[in-house]
């Protein structure tokens, strides 16, 4: 396995678990946020627990950079105006 498959393989795990909760979970939030707290105990409860943390929030990155490669594609356009269209749909006044 090349080493930033070997990585993805190591980091996606809990992200994608949290982003399938945060998916499965739009009636009801308890399912979410029963997930969330769990992989963060889990990252805190770990032999490295600073590691962990970085792992996770690599993973979640990860996550991010892949969905928003996937909707640019999908759109036909670049990550820049992915993440300009969100600014202003979700954080523009």
């Amino acid at each position: 396995m090349a080493p930033r498959e070997e990585f993805l393989a190591t980091v996606l795990p809990p992200a994608l678990e949290l982003a399938t909760a945060y998916a499965a979970s739009e009636g009801d939030p308890a399912l979410f946020v029963t997930t969330m707290r769990r992989v963060v105990d889990e990252s805190m409860q770990a032999t490295d627990p600073s590691t962990a943390t970085a792992q996770l929030l690599f993973g979640m990155s990860a996550l991010c950079g892949i969905l928003l490669d996937d909707l640019a594609d999908h759109e036909g356009t670049d990550r820049a105006a992915v993440l300009a269209q969100v600014h202003r749909l979700y954080l523009a006044s």
